[in-house]
């Protein structure tokens, strides 16, 4: 089992996160909240979730934006814990004077149906298994390690938000920040303690989403539906933005869609300036945020075409979106306008290698369908269909399924990858005919103007339409970055099984059905509780897993071949007598790591230009080959990429292969030594010329070879030096032969590349103009060379030209020497 330090580090955090989370939102969420909504538990827990942070982070942003500006840590416990005291007692003292419109007397509630109370027993057994995996875990995912947590780390070294950082906005980042500056040191696993209060805010929106548009009923089945989910469960404890944007993303759409069915004005007026508030946390957690935006304006464009743009009929709609929009821009833009003053762009959008990543499979059409298929079947249970609208129904149902499930990998392994995961117009076309027939069917059992589940369903799709096509065409390369829509694309289907499995309806079974179906509940919610406990195969409990009893082995476990270079660097760090400086093409996540030190993510190609950046050490790999062959470039045709198995330039100080990732090491030597001669008690020469030229392009400086007796037991050592005297324009080989003098032909011949490593060669056409360039190879006469014993024989240096298809001239002192040089004088196959 593993050892249980993470439970002390984790509870670090639980102080500094329920004062942000409850101490500084929960007199906030009294304030803005009417007092008829204070009896709402929910409503009060899920507006307080997002409050307390949504005060904390701009706080610690104005404190780090100004600390940057004037260059002093203001990023400091005392600086957040006393601002965020006057911001809370405001909010206290606003909401003490409300105090006196509360009725203490709720109204009174129906109790919870047995289904009900198991469907939040699996939820609250859900959560507390996540949270206890969110302590388990350090930051181990790519996007976490990448800038979240590395962020996090930095602004608490920092104490300011440095004028470079930009992309993402901060609501999660300063989050992590602010934990680790209040107990005094970089902790992941108590930084992590704000994720679950994230998450149990997700869930209380999707609740408040189903609440608040229907009932009770189906307020819970959509948390349930959304938060029992086991993609969810595997990402509930990641650290990324996916849950804390479904969190406020659903919670804005469930006051701006209250506010749009709303009745009176001054209800309207304040759930749309709840649902601006809350978008403005959801555009300070994630641009993408934005495509609520699109969202609102597509609603009202709809609501222009009902009302025949009759200004009286649109314009109470039209005041929800002003006051959404207008209690959006404090929050939601401030990121934004601090980027474009510092000259970064306002919003950077993914490299368009991901738009070339989305599936576009109908996987992601799942929830879509399961909402068609679970009304379509509610409505035929309860009586509403005839039989024969009934198998047109089901005949369209099982073309829409053929349709989506014509691109699922799973079934079809052939599919998985971009563009062959794409639905194909002819599976498309099988769709739509599928939701027409079953849409036929239920023409008459459906009042679909009158029925408020139908209503609510068709704003809420209708809401996030933009995001949905948004992600499915361009980002769908996975699934995670749906999340934001997902509660609203699930609420149809929560809707439709609170309409069909009503309390009165389960009431009236037999004790054994209720046994069957509360049977069937459970079994369908673990998979959602246990998803976090294991890993994505299913096949380990991490909590039972010995090998993970300290934070590098849980790195490790995720990253084992990024760990290895962490290792490698923190040895040469040990050992540097000055600062290092890291290139590191592609590679993201080492800062988090190493967040003071210089880690260059620079697609540098040419030897000068790692010079010039002074870097001491450089990382190649997997991510760095992906990262040029994104811009374009093949890396093993760049000078830098191709000089890496010069031993007199670079050391290989670690590697390690996973499968997945790969990742190599290599420490800087003197640069300069590229352009200053070889001396020759180095390398020694077999001749006594002052000067040996190749074809007017390769001067020979030093050669030296060993041993001067050849028997095939032993290898042979060429060592030389070259000296590029003008430009190269061709990949020339190095040809070396055992020339045999009796039969005047060569018996074994090699063609060397110098420089040679795993992802290539020192080729020819990289050199610089009057670059040196060493070589030591070595060589071994094959078992099977067809050698004559004591025949007479002499090694022979020549260069061919690939181009020109010819050997280049060689001249010895200005004096041509035909097409090759001899290297050594006589030897004898056998032992001296």
């Amino acid at each position: 089992m593993a050892s249980l330090y993470w439970v002390e580090a984790a509870l670090a955090g639980i102080l500094p996160t329920a004062w942000m989370y409850v101490g500084l939102g929960l007199p906030w969420a009294l304030a803005l909240l009417p007092t008829r909504r204070w009896h709402s538990r929910a409503t009060v827990a899920a507006v307080a979730l997002a409050l307390g942070p949504a005060w904390m982070t701009a706080w610690m942003l104005i404190l780090g934006a100004v600390g940057a500006q004037l260059n002093m840590r203001l990023l400091t416990a005392e600086w957040i814990l006393a601002g965020s005291a006057v911001i809370a007692a405001g909010g206290g003292l606003i909401a003490w004077r409300k105090r006196h419109r509360f009725v203490l007397k709720a109204a009174r509630r129906s109790p919870f149906a047995l289904d009900e109370k198991l469907l939040i027993a699996m939820i609250a057994a859900a959560v507390l298994l996540r949270w206890i995996h969110t302590a388990f875990w350090n930051f181990t995912a790519y996007d976490a390690l990448w800038v979240y947590g590395f962020q996090g780390r930095l602004y608490f070294l920092e104490g300011l938000i440095p004028h470079s950082i930009d992309y993402y906005p901060q609501f999660v980042q300063l989050q992590y920040a602010y934990v680790q500056i209040l107990i005094g040191e970089i902790n992941d696993h108590a930084a992590r303690m704000v994720i679950p209060m994230m998450h149990i805010g997700s869930i209380l929106a999707a609740y408040l989403l189903g609440e608040g548009l229907m009932n009770r009923r189906a307020g819970l089945l959509a948390a349930a539906l959304w938060g029992l989910h086991p993609f969810v469960g595997r990402w509930a404890f990641i650290g990324d933005l996916e849950i804390p944007l479904a969190f406020s993303f659903t919670l804005a759409a469930a006051f701006f869609l209250r506010a749009w069915l709303g009745n009176t004005a001054a209800a309207r007026r304040q759930d749309a300036l709840l649902a601006g508030i809350t978008l403005g946390i959801a555009l300070f957690t994630k641009p993408t945020a934005g495509a609520f935006v699109w969202g609102v304006l597509l609603l009202f464009g709809a609501e222009l075409w009902r009302t025949r743009l009759r200004i009286r009929q649109w314009m109470p709609r039209f005041k929800v979106v002003f006051w959404t929009g207008l209690a959006a821009v404090p929050l939601g833009c401030v990121w934004y306008l601090r980027n474009l003053l510092l000259g970064h762009e306002m919003i950077t959008l993914p490299l368009e290698f991901w738009l070339s990543q989305a599936r576009r499979s109908g996987d992601y059409l799942n929830w879509i369908a399961l909402a068609v298929i679970v009304g379509f079947l509610i409505c035929g249970w309860r009586r509403r269909v005839s039989l024969q609208r009934f198998a047109i129904g089901l005949i369209g149902i099982l073309l829409m399924m053929a349709g989506v499930l014509a691109s699922n990998p799973i079934l079809y392994p052939d599919r998985a990858n971009p563009p062959m995961s794409y639905i194909s117009r002819m599976e498309a076309a099988v769709i739509v005919l599928g939701l027409c027939l079953i849409g036929w069917s239920l023409r008459r059992a459906v009042n679909w103007r009158a029925s408020r589940a139908v209503s609510v369903s068709f704003w809420a799709f209708l809401l996030a339409l933009p995001y949905f096509v948004t992600w499915f065409y361009s980002y769908s390369y996975h699934y995670r970055l749906g999340f934001a829509i997902a509660p609203l694309l699930i609420l149809p289907t929560a809707l439709a099984l609170s309409k069909g499995l009503t309390i009165e309806r389960i009431r009236g079974w037999l004790p054994r059905r209720r046994m069957v179906y509360g049977g069937i509940l459970l079994l369908l919610g673990l998979p959602g509780i246990a998803a976090a406990a294991v890993d994505v195969n299913w096949s380990k409990v991490w909590l039972l897993q010995a090998g993970l009893d300290g934070p590098m082995k849980k790195y490790q476990a995720f990253n084992p071949s990024l760990v290895e270079m962490v290792f490698g660097l923190w040895d040469d760090m040990a050992e540097a007598d000055k600062p290092l400086v890291v290139l590191a093409p592609g590679e993201q996540r080492l800062p988090f790591f190493f967040p003071q030190t210089p880690i260059i993510d620079r697609l540098a190609q040419d030897l000068d230009e790692y010079e010039a950046l002074g870097a001491t050490h450089f990382i190649y790999g997997a991510k760095a080959r992906q990262a040029y062959q994104q811009a374009g470039i093949d890396p093993a045709q760049t000078q830098l990429v191709a000089a890496l198995g010069r031993q007199d330039l670079f050391t290989k100080t670690r590697s390690h292969y996973d499968g997945t990732f790969s990742y190599e090491l290599y420490r800087s030597k003197d640069m300069a030594r590229r352009h200053a001669p070889p001396s020759r008690s180095r390398f020694p020469t077999l001749h006594d010329a002052k000067e040996i030229v190749f074809g007017d392009v390769l001067r020979l400086w030093a050669e030296g070879l060993h041993p001067p007796w050849i028997f095939k037991e032993t290898p042979i050592t060429l060592q030389t030096a070259w000296q590029a005297i003008q430009p190269i324009d061709g990949d020339y080989r190095f040809v070396f032969e055992l020339f045999n003098r009796d039969s005047q032909q060569a018996d074994h011949r090699w063609v060397l590349e110098l420089g040679a490593h795993r992802h290539g060669y020192y080729a020819t056409n990289l050199w610089d103009a009057g670059e040196m360039v060493s070589e030591l190879a070595v060589a071994r006469i094959p078992e099977d060379a067809e050698i004559a014993r004591g025949a007479d024989y002499v090694m022979r240096l020549r260069i061919f030209d690939p181009i020109r298809e010819q050997y280049l001239p060689v001249e010895i002192d200005e004096q041509p020497a035909g097409d090759f040089l001899t290297l050594a004088g006589s030897f004898r196959v056998g032992r001296p």
